[in-house]
């Protein structure tokens, strides 16, 4: 290339940057000025009783001196007329709240270091208020104020609520819901909101209840200023009464109908009922096979007294692979794979092949599930699993088969039992002891769950109870009952997910068959990141020097106190406590409780928080056994 094509290049390049940074600067300069050319000002909301209350928060919401603060105006006759334009919000926000008699004034109090201004005004006056040629007041070197002091008098009760039909209403129509079900009650406070909701209630009771068009016709809220409450008038027009009609589905590409069909709350001819649209929506997402669900209906009956409906879907792709990284200092760092197909054979069979591999663990699971199998609530349950484990209690290497039934009783409660069988050869760590067993055991479970989210719960509660009575084909004297309780619920005192407050306990046992029988695998193991942080995977418990011994009965129980500090920023601290016991009955004075404690964070996204948990032993055992913190990160909260 010629040197000087290059030296061209140079220099052009040269010059377009000098003149992209003088444009720049000049930008700059031009936003600073525009900035300069303003009268900053604060502004306070002040009033009796009011710094406490919602109303506080509302006020400056509405208020645009408050919003715009950091686009000041030129003058002060800008700013009083920002503020003027303010007083008729404000003032809704507190007839909403039953203030009727509130009143808002505001003064402008200019720097001290320029010529003193006050200039006030007033709601009931500001009209008639002589303008103030505040232009002519020089720009003040700091920041104006604006005051706004809210005096909100008497709160208005309610007084007299009135719910009547239109004229010409059909006879034998429902009645509407009294005053005492709206919550409007004589003598309660007035709140625009409660208003709006018992219309809301007005309605839903009809829709619930075989009319899906009703209206409120009309609505009045007079203030009495002469004894301080409001009336409340509803008119309501019911609209026709109908019924179900046939229920139309379109949108499938890989699923049958009849699945569909099956997941409908009702049948056609039933009276209508806009809780069970509600339940399908809400039924047909948790299945996981669409991406949109929508109900529609013609905006008026049919000459039955029906009202068709469609069912209109768009299924998701049915495959799904996934693969996650891992660490913790019981297993050290991991890798996790899964692959997913949730419509098998068209009637959302679901197949799931998946593996875990870590310092401590290899295992691969194969599950299939059917649901709907002999009647709609019945879900068909069989899988698959291979585990190699070396751990500090146990080396072990397994095949596990088994078939469940399981049923839906409620949304909350389901319980099942079946077959399986345990082929196993483990070593147990602390006799050098292998063996060899061939279990075959009937699994029973039950789980009532009414939390509102599994990865992220902030209220309900969930119990669950796995047993199963276990024989040994190839050693008669091999035998056993193993159980295991636990449950946990959580409080968020009405704050949302902001503060939660989360318990939960376990108890297991095993009965029928001696300690030194009890094959190692199957043995309690309390510690670590299921149960008792701050102690070693399978250290909280009995030891022989190093090795975990594991135990025929356990305890367990922790505490969180859930924070949030910002949307998507949070912390726990946390209290876990457990230990397991040699005998089948906990012999508390053999075995003391061990207690782990530490801090927690949060990061929360869309598809449940990132848990990052580091925890100590409140008490280390000596010898070395216990470390000194232990780490943990996962998705989803410890439980």
């Amino acid at each position: 290339m010629p040197l000087s094509f290059v030296h061209t290049f140079r220099l052009a390049l040269l010059g377009t940057l000098c003149l992209i940074l003088l444009h720049g600067f000049s930008q700059a300069a031009e936003t600073a000025s525009k900035k300069s050319d303003g009268i900053p000002y604060e502004v306070e909301i002040k009033g009796k009783n009011l710094e406490k209350s919602p109303i506080h928060k509302l006020l400056g919401e509405v208020s645009l001196a408050v919003q715009k603060k950091n686009e000041p105006p030129k003058s002060l006759a800008l700013l009083r007329r920002r503020c003027e334009g303010d007083l008729p919000e404000m003032q809704k926000v507190l007839r909403s709240f039953g203030y009727f008699r509130g009143t808002i004034t505001f003064k402008i109090l200019s720097s001290k270091s320029a010529k003193d201004s006050e200039v006030e005004y007033q709601t009931t006056t500001r009209a008639d208020h002589p303008e103030t040629d505040s232009s002519a007041v020089p720009p003040p070197a700091n920041p104006a104020t604006v005051n706004f002091e809210v005096d909100l008098g008497p709160r208005f009760a309610f007084s007299k609520i009135n719910i009547t039909l239109v004229p010409g209403a059909a006879p034998g129509v429902l009645s509407p819901p009294t005053p005492t079900e709206l919550g409007l009650d004589q003598d309660t406070p007035y709140t625009a909101s409660s208003v709006v909701k018992a219309g809301e209630a007005i309605l839903t009771r009809y829709k619930e209840n075989g009319y899906p068009f009703p209206k409120i016709s009309h609505r009045d809220v007079i203030a009495d200023f002469k004894t301080d409450h409001v009336e409340v008038s509803f008119q309501v027009s019911p609209g026709p009464y109908a019924r179900f009609g046939a229920t139309r589905v379109t949108g499938l590409e890989r699923l049958k109908e009849k699945y569909v069909y099956e997941l409908i709350p009702w049948k056609e001819g039933e009276p209508y009922d806009v809780r069970k649209i509600k339940a399908a929506r809400q039924t047909l997402f948790d299945t996981n096979l669409f991406g949109v669900v929508a109900f529609k209906n013609p905006e008026k009956v049919d000459a039955r007294g029906q009202l068709p409906m469609t069912v209109e879907l768009k299924e998701r792709s049915p495959r799904t692979i996934r693969l996650g990284l891992e660490y913790t200092t019981d297993y050290g760092p991991g890798v996790n794979s899964s692959w997913t197909h949730r419509n098998l054979f068209g009637m959302a069979e679901k197949l799931t092949a998946s593996a875990i591999i870590n310092q401590e663990t290899r295992t691969a699971l194969l599950r299939f599930a059917k649901p709907m199998f002999l009647n709609k609530n019945n879900t068909f349950i069989s899988q698959i699993a291979f585990n190699d484990e070396t751990t500090d209690a146990y080396d072990a290497t397994s095949g596990i088969v088994t078939v469940v039934l399981q049923q839906q009783f409620t949304k909350a409660f389901r319980a099942g039992g079946g077959l399986g069988f345990h082929l196993s050869r483990v070593k147990d760590n602390a006799t050098s002891e292998r063996n060899s067993y061939q279990l075959f055991y009937v699994p029973l479970t039950a789980d009532l769950d009414t939390r509102n989210n599994i990865l992220n719960p902030i209220r309900g509660y969930h119990l669950s109870l796995g047993m199963a009575p276990y024989q040994d084909i190839s050693q008669s004297d091999i035998r056993f009952f193993r159980y295991i309780l636990g449950g946990s619920t959580y409080y968020n005192f009405n704050h949302g997910d902001w503060f939660v407050v989360a318990v939960k306990a376990g108890f297991g046992q095993i009965f029928g068959i001696d300690h030194n029988k009890m094959p190692a695998d199957l043995r309690f193991y309390p510690g670590g990141g299921g149960s008792v942080r701050g102690y070693g995977y399978q250290m909280a418990g009995p030891l022989s020097g190093n090795v975990p011994l594991g135990g025929l009965s356990m305890l367990l129980g922790s505490l969180e106190l859930r924070f949030k500090v910002t949307e998507s920023i949070g912390i726990v601290p946390f209290l876990d406590a457990g230990t397991a016991y040699l005998d089948t009955v906990p012999d508390f004075s053999e075995q003391e409780m061990l207690y782990g404690a530490g801090l927690g964070l949060r990061y929360y996204t869309t598809i449940g928080p990132i848990r990052l948990d580091v925890a100590v032993p409140l008490e280390k055992r000596p010898g070395g056994v216990d470390s000194d913190y232990q780490i943990y990160v996962s998705i989803g909260q410890s439980f």
